[in-house]
């Protein structure tokens, strides 16, 4: 058996697929939300979970912990937290949440696995960050206040274009334009391509890195379309061009039918409860056909229904039945409407989607629920890049 520990382990996911590819056994998973763990313990009965900020975890404490001597570990996985990475959200290259990945790479230095590999939103490709240790606490400031400018501007901008921009605005729109090269600038020279800073940290730790690879969990089993960035590090004395990424499933593509028909709905569970949705989101649901989005349909909306164009797509898009699911945004508003249902599906169907047994429970409140299996690795690709890891890791044995 290979030896495998996890920082941001969240639900388990990306474990529950190491763990059933059957070659490796967890020696201890790590993540800072309380009812992630909880949920993790629940399901995975007898395996270490350390609840903690990875900025306090320490080699030595995690060396201790898993039982293992420096260089002995064979697989460390780590699914950073993709906020600050994610297309859909906020990609300052101030964000505190963006050095994560920092820390990781800190403790793959101290513990020398054979393996290392991050998983993230592919937005994390074109990600920046500040780069680490030459600027200074007055430069962070000049770079925020030039990326908050420029994020501001294209609110202001498309105020403008609706014709509510205040003259206030509109002054303000002129002002950041004539300063707009200078922040551009700025924000550049002291930013670092986020995938280029990872594979030069992992270089100083003692590793090569394999090209970044976006893999769709669809291609490997996976009831959703759902692309995930994967880096994969391997330690300097082991042969890296051994590695193989894992091959494409020959099998039909698993569908929402596949995975809905997994679900026992005579079954008491409270992950199997629906939201209980407004009688107006209801009747809007109703409008929208399978596989489409409530913008396809505005038009058709009557007018009490009507909402702006600009609307998140999750919830607002009804799942068909012999097709996978999209990506599954987390948060219980964003999942999208059942295929025939006029509600949003539930935890234990988003659950089955992602790869989830159902006897697979939940902590949390609705939306920490969601949101655990929103941000989970879809058990079957995870397996599938488990059994990659582990013909490579027989190889070099």
């Amino acid at each position: 058996m290979f030896t495998y520990i996890e920082m941001f382990v969240g639900a388990g996911g990306s474990h529950l697929g190491f763990r059933q590819q059957g070659d490796f056994k967890t020696l201890l998973v790590s993540d800072i939300d309380r009812d992630f763990c909880e949920t993790f313990k629940y399901n995975n009965p007898g395996i270490k979970v350390i609840q903690e900020d990875i900025h306090n975890l320490t080699p030595r404490r995690v060396l201790q912990e898993a039982g293992i001597k420096k260089g002995e570990l064979d697989v460390i996985f780590g699914g950073i937290v993709c906020k600050g990475f994610s297309l859909a959200g906020v990609r300052s290259p101030t964000d505190p949440r963006n050095d994560l990945y920092r820390s990781y790479i800190k403790l793959v230095k101290g513990i020398q696995p054979k393996v290392a590999i991050i998983e993230n939103v592919p937005g994390m490709a074109s990600m920046k960050i500040l780069r680490n240790g030459d600027v200074d606490e007055e430069k962070i400031k000049e770079i925020h206040d030039a990326w908050n400018k420029l994020r501001k501007l294209n609110g202001l901008k498309s105020a403008a274009r609706k014709g509510v921009a205040s003259p206030k605005e509109l002054e303000e729109i002129k002002e950041i334009e004539k300063n707009k090269t200078r922040f551009l600038k700025l924000v550049k020279e002291g930013s670092v391509n986020v995938v280029d800073d990872i594979i030069r940290l992992f270089n100083k730790a003692g590793y090569n890195v394999l090209e970044p690879r976006i893999l769709n969990a669809a291609d490997y089993g996976g009831a959703t379309e759902r692309k995930r960035l994967f880096i994969v590090a391997i330690r300097k004395d082991l042969d890296c061009t051994k590695f193989e990424w894992p091959k494409k499933s020959n099998c039909p593509k698993k569908t929402v039918r596949d995975a809905l028909s997994q679900i026992d709905y005579s079954k008491e569970d409270e992950d199997n409860k629906p939201m209980k949705h407004q009688p107006k989101t209801i009747e809007r649901f109703s409008y929208i056909p399978r596989g489409k989005n409530i913008v396809s349909v505005m038009d058709r909306l009557p007018e009490h229904l009507r909402i702006s164009r600009f609307y998140s797509r999750g919830c607002t898009m009804r799942l068909e039945w012999d097709k996978p699911a999209p990506t599954l945004v987390p948060g219980h508003s964003n999942f999208p409407v059942h295929p025939d249902e006029n509600r949003s599906i539930t935890v234990r169907e988003a659950a089955a989607i992602m790869g989830f047994p159902n006897n697979y429970k939940f902590f949390g409140s609705h939306t920490k629920r969601c949101e655990a299996v929103g941000q989970a690795v879809v058990v079957e690709m995870a397996r599938a890049l488990a059994q990659a890891v582990s013909d490579f890791l027989k190889k070099v044995s």
